[in-house]
Parts: structure tokens; sequence; C-alpha cells
């Protein structure tokens, strides 16, 4: 079980073994930690519930392959169909079938991307859903803006060094 993320102080990607250390988080880069605290779910290995890193519960669901990669077998597949008469694009889909078949899913939380590999998959988790993206982006920022709503205006000039 591993959960893999971005480091907020140097912003590097980290990935944490669940297996040999379930009671704190440190970056490899910069040797920042934190505590870990796993539910009980997550420490039997079963379903994701709650984001270790950012502590939110909206997680998605998706294939465990890098997008690049197959966007990279299907160009090829495009750029020889013309002098291989379209087999190159059979095989191009035969090649993404296959994976499909064969790789297994990865848990993704929605607001931090923290990647969780090695759990089970939970069916309340779904594909990525935009609007479900979307509103939890804007519940942030409102959230923000209320933050910041209660400071008051900047202060001006004189006003300021006073």
């Amino acid at each position: 079980m591993t959960v893999e993320f971005v480091c907020e102080k140097c912003d590097r990607d980290v990935l944490v073994r669940l297996d040999e250390n379930p009671d704190t988080r440190v970056c490899q880069h910069c040797q920042d930690s934190a505590p870990l605290s796993l539910s009980t779910s997550m420490a039997k290995g079963e379903k994701v519930d709650r984001c270790l890193v950012c502590d939110r519960i909206r997680f998605y669901v998706q294939k465990d392959f890098n997008p690049k990669l197959g966007i990279i077998i299907f160009a090829i597949g495009v750029i020889f169909s013309y002098h291989t008469y379209l087999i190159s694009l059979v095989i191009a889909t035969i090649i993404d079938f296959i994976l499909y078949k064969v790789l297994g899913t990865v848990t993704i939380c929605y607001h931090c991307r923290a990647i969780y590999r090695g759990f089970e998959e939970d069916p309340n988790h779904h594909g990525f859903d935009h609007e479900l993206a979307l509103s939890l982006v804007e519940q942030e920022e409102s959230k923000a803006g209320e933050a910041t709503a209660g400071a008051g205006p900047p202060l001006a000039g004189n006003e300021a060094a006073q």
C-alpha cells in the first residue's frame, strides 16, 4: 500500500509506503515530516475513506496508467496506419485493450491529487467528475474569499506606517 503526493514545502513528488511506516510521512527530498493517522479501513488495506495528506473525503478512480504513454501508442498507430493499411491502428487498439484489462486502478483525492495504490476499489468512488471537481474548487475559493473579507481593506500610504 502506497500513497504518492506532492510535498507542500519543496513541490516534489513523495512516495510513502504505508506497509513500512504507517505512523509518519517523510519527504525524501526536504525531510519534511507529518504524522499519519490511518483509518481502520485503510490500515487493513481496504477502502480509502479519508485522504492522509489533506484530510478530505472526495475521491475518484482511474486506471494506473500514464495517459501520455497511451497517446504515444495511438499516435504511432495513426502515423503508420497509411503504410500498414490500418493494421497498426488495430495493433494499438489491442495493446490498449490488454493494458486496460491487466492494469489495476488507483484512487485519487480530488483536492490534493494524492494517489493511493494497493487498496480495494470503493464502489462509491467513480471516474473523474468534472462538475464535482469544479464545485469543490468553487467551494474552496468561496472559503478563501470569506477568510480574506474579514481582514478589511489594505491600508494605504501614511495609514500603514502608523
